[in-house]
């Protein structure tokens, strides 16, 4: 009797679910879901594109603190890997070793950190649905991302925990600055963010960290950017109407080249800057993009 080759292994099978599990905790599926709720926000209810400016800004501002945290703690992430990602079918082998790169600090967890802030941040902004099932919804979520970077070998349990703490305790500071009776101030988070990533360019720089002082320097023109936008134009951005999919589709094409441009390090540090507050620009403005194209037809 032949015995059947398993496509995965038990430890496979595990490690490559939460690989894909990770991702909800990415910056860039973070920062693409936000944008999206924020275009289709009026759809939904009045409060709902203020609440996702608020998160992100709260969703930079967390950005900014794990990246200065990280590049004074600096301390290495764990080396051993839980598989071997050669062995995977296809391609999924080159998706699951990039999930399982060890490159980079692990005090804290970004995406523990990331994920909470951001998660937990709509489940308390939010008022589509009741509050209850939102914020337990948000706790699957968060547990998830969390337990899947322990799971894929890249952080130790301490980091996400301090990670959820941390995030939690972004929620709090941020929904006090912006004012929970005038949600649309989110200006004041993202001046928060700005704060934030000068002292991690400043601890980044002095520990020379390279790749941190870029990041740092994208982070500190994303708040620039979106928080002169916000203060300027808050009360217009709201009102503009929900953003049509041509129009979705270009913004994130264009915002998309902008950032990766500025992360790989193609535009040097002061096109990161720039880079920052062009791409967040075009996400926050895009409704006003829309609402001329309307006038226009």
């Amino acid at each position: 009797m032949v015995t059947p080759t398993l496509l995965f292994t038990p430890a496979e099978l595990l490690v490559t679910l939460f690989a894909f599990i990770t991702l909800l905790g990415d910056a860039w599926f973070l920062f693409v879901g936000l944008s999206v709720g924020y275009w289709v926000g009026p759809r939904l209810t009045d409060t709902t594109r203020p609440a996702a400016a608020t998160v992100i800004a709260l969703a930079t501002l967390a950005l900014a603190v794990v990246l200065a945290v990280k590049s004074y703690t600096a301390i290495p992430r764990p080396a051993a890997t839980p598989i071997d990602p050669a062995g995977l079918p296809g391609g999924l082998a080159g998706f699951v070793a990039g999930e399982l790169d060890s490159s980079g600090f692990t005090f804290p967890s970004g995406h523990a950190t990331g994920a909470t802030a951001v998660y937990g941040g709509l489940a308390a902004l939010l008022t589509v649905g009741r509050r209850r099932p939102r914020y337990a919804a948000a706790a699957i979520v968060i547990a998830l991302v969390s337990g899947s970077r322990v799971i894929l070998g890249v952080h130790y349990p301490r980091d996400i925990v301090a990670g959820m703490a941390l995030g939690v305790g972004l929620i709090v500071l941020a929904r006090w600055v912006a004012d929970d009776e005038s949600i649309p101030q989110a200006d004041r988070v993202f001046l928060l963010a700005g704060v934030a990533s000068v002292v991690g360019l400043g601890v980044a720089a002095a520990g020379g960290h390279t790749e941190e002082v870029r990041h740092a320097v994208i982070g500190l023109g994303t708040a620039v950017g979106a928080g002169a936008s916000w203060y300027r134009s808050g009360e217009r951005l709201v009102a503009a109407p929900t953003v049509s999919l041509p129009v979705a589709v270009g913004g994130l094409v264009v915002a998309g080249g902008v950032w990766i441009g500025a992360y790989e390090g193609v535009f040097g540090l002061a096109g990161a800057l720039v880079g920052g507050a062009v791409g967040v620009g075009i996400i926050l403005w895009l409704p006003l993009v829309e609402q001329w194209r309307k006038k226009r037809s």
